[in-house]
């Protein structure tokens, strides 16, 4: 049963639109109920779900059989150490309550449960056994029962069903829906039923519930922030540390990968105005994916740092245990109080990296053995006690007594232990001036910016706010330049008229007939190899062939070659006038020739064609692209190449010329 886009209207009835936005996760970290007071989000695990979310519920609303329940304890025991070892899928009552706790410790595992049973079983098979689909398809069940369909009346959309529910007084399985769908469902459907919560009977069911979840999210991530931060150390919390290293570097590789993207952006753009919009959007993108590196990040410190800090006690630990049958005295005493005292919460850091853990491990090994291990004394005593155990004589006997009194009158020196928990104890502090006191840090994040506690990859964050900088200071430039290339675009263009002008007079003058005498005729083109130098000596400076013409050359075949080379003419005589002096007596000059010819002056095709074929009218030309959106054409009404005459062509307004850029067959589009 799929929801729709609607949604209903704040202490109303009926239903209203939403604006569809793409996915775009609308609500915010906090719920505001209907007396205003706000649900925190992210609450960390305690009290996640609402309370019909029994393990009665759960098991009702999904269709695990026993050996599904099986396949999920084994994985889900792998992952949290708190599973029950009576919860292995044998006892369903055992599982659901098992389901239960941890949903309710660790606000997303819900969610992620609902995913494993997609992976585990497929999604046909998965979407069958998931809680959403079947506790929907029962709301839609009971709308039927309270509102049964008319003949031939269509199904109506799900906030129809939970509009009848609700209207029945069914208030606790509306809430049911709503839960679901704002917590297990994504975004969009979060925000189509987020007015229930408007609802002062829903949200006093679900509200607070609906209000932890951090909207917008991955669920994978968060959860694994969350229980970086909470999860007590052992195994299963170096697993979630590795998982964290590996997040952590496929983030730095989609933030490197991001920000190449960003500066290829900037640089395939000549004016900052044109890239400006999608910049601001690639910032801030790269800015999301620092600051979640960033938690993760500083989330696996804290949790390495409570793994270290209980191996360090463990270590401290088993030596101090060793005093009892070893090491007596006051400054024995006064050793075990050192060792309490360092290993107290306020002096442990909040960040323990790894060199200075392997230095204090190192320390902690040279503390146990300077204890535990057996001194020149109390070697000898072993070995005299030995001999007598072995030859129970009085000279053993006296050998035993003269080596214990040595080793009481001669106690091993506590000496390096307490050197060695001296430097142990300098360490930590270093760290604790570095990083802070794990006691006092509320999150893993508190980490102030720039502080020598900073990890390395931190700096890309700076290195982004750094890039921000630059593309404001480079925009005036940018800008600049551009308005600096306008300016000697358009100068060029002047000189290359200009020089052009220069040309067509010179031409002129070199072509003129004397005075009285009759401007020489041009002879008719005989072949087609001969058009490009025949074109050049009677029409330069007013007609020109590019280069695809040439080309186009090569394949000609039709048959009146005259014709084509009249058609040139005239295009570098008469309708080059029209185009550079103008007047409507030149024109109808044009058309008459034209007729006189037997052809038309037309567009090339229409602009919608062009569109879809533009490499096909678009030729390149001194340095721009032309189109070529005028030809002549002949009235055959065939495209036999034999009998279709067309010559494509464009007028040039810098060089005030004729370019042809196909003839003098059919163009291919």
């Amino acid at each position: 049963m799929r929801f729709r886009w609607c949604h209903r209207r704040p202490g109303g009835d009926g239903l209203t639109a939403a604006s569809s936005q793409g996915g775009t996760d609308i609500a915010q970290s906090t719920a505001t109920g209907p007396n205003g007071s706000a649900a925190v989000a992210g609450n960390p695990g305690r009290g996640v779900l609402p309370e019909f979310a029994t393990p009665d519920w759960l098991a009702k609303n999904h269709h695990l059989m026993k050996a599904d329940m099986r396949k999920l304890a084994a994985q889900l025991r792998e992952e949290y150490p708190n599973w029950p070892a009576d919860a292995d899928g044998g006892n369903a009552t055992a599982f659901w309550s098992a389901v239960r706790t941890l949903a309710d410790r660790w606000t997303y595992f819900l969610p992620l449960f609902e995913e494993r049973i997609i992976a585990t079983f497929g999604r046909v098979k998965g979407v069958k056994k998931q809680l959403a689909p079947r506790l929907l398809y029962s709301v839609g069940e009971r709308a039927r029962v309270l509102r049964p369909l008319a003949p031939g009346e269509p199904e109506p959309p799900a906030p129809v069903d939970l509009e009848t529910l609700f209207a029945a007084g069914e208030h606790g399985l509306v809430a049911q829906a709503v839960w679901v769908l704002s917590c297990l469902e994504g975004p969009e459907n979060r925000y189509a039923v987020s007015a229930w919560l408007e609802e002062p009977a829903i949200y006093a069911l679900v509200g607070d519930a609906v209000g932890r979840l951090r909207p917008g999210w991955r669920p994978g991530r968060a959860d694994l922030v969350e229980r970086l931060v909470d999860e007590s150390a052992g195994p299963h919390l170096e697993k979630l540390t590795a998982r964290a290293a590996d997040d952590c570097a496929a983030l730095d590789a989609e933030i490197a990968k991001g920000w190449s993207a960003f500066r290829k952006h900037v640089a395939d753009h000549e004016s900052y105005g044109l890239a400006a919009d999608e910049a601001s959007f690639r910032l801030l993108d790269l800015d999301m994916l620092a600051d979640e590196r960033d938690e993760i990040a500083a989330s696996r410190d804290g949790a390495l740092a409570r793994i270290r800090h209980v191996a360090l006690r463990t270590l401290l630990g088993d030596a101090v245990g060793a005093f009892p049958g070893t090491v007596a005295g006051a400054a024995a005493d006064a050793l075990k109080e050192g060792v309490a005292a360092l290993l107290e919460e306020d002096r442990l850091p909040a960040v323990f990296p790894d060199a200075e853990w392997e230095r204090c491990r190192e320390l902690a090994e040279c503390f146990r053995m300077a204890i535990v291990e057996p001194g020149e004394k109390e070697l000898a005593l072993r070995e005299a006690s030995r001999r007598y155990a072995e030859d129970p004589t009085a000279a053993n006997l006296t050998a035993l007594h003269e080596a214990a009194e040595s080793e009481r009158a001669s106690p091993r020196s506590l000496e390096p232990a307490e050197a060695a928990l001296g430097e142990i104890a300098a360490c930590l502090g270093d760290l604790v001036g570095r990083f802070g006191v794990l006691a006092d840090r509320a999150r893993p994040t508190d980490r102030p910016p720039g502080s020598a506690a900073e990890p390395p990859e931190v700096a890309l964050g700076a290195e982004i706010a750094d890039a921000r900088a630059a593309v404001r200071d480079a925009e005036a430039r940018i800008l600049e330049l551009t308005a600096a290339l306008e300016a000697a675009a358009e100068e060029n263009d002047a000189l290359r008229q200009d020089k052009h002008r220069l040309g067509e007079r010179l031409a002129a003058l070199e072509c003129a007939p004397a005075e009285g005498a009759e401007e020489p005729a041009v002879p008719p083109l005989a072949a087609y190899a001969d058009l490009p130098d025949w074109t050049e000596r009677h029409f330069q400076g007013r007609v020109v062939l590019a280069g695809r013409a040439l080309r186009s050359l090569k394949n000609a075949r039709f048959e009146d070659v005259a014709l084509v080379g009249r058609a040139v003419a005239l295009l570098g005589t008469t309708y080059r006038r029209t185009k550079t002096e103008g007047g409507m007596e030149l024109r109808e000059a044009f058309e008459d020739e034209l007729r006189e010819l037997k052809l038309q002056e037309t567009p090339s095709g229409r602009p919608d064609r062009q569109g879809r074929a533009r490499d096909d009218f678009e030729i390149e030309w001194e340095g721009k692209r032309l189109t070529l959106d005028r030809h002549l054409k002949n009235n055959s009404g065939t495209r036999d190449p034999r009998r279709c005459l067309r010559i494509y062509f464009a007028w040039d307004e810098t060089t005030r010329m004729v370019v042809i850029g196909h003839l003098p067959g059919h163009m291919r589009t």
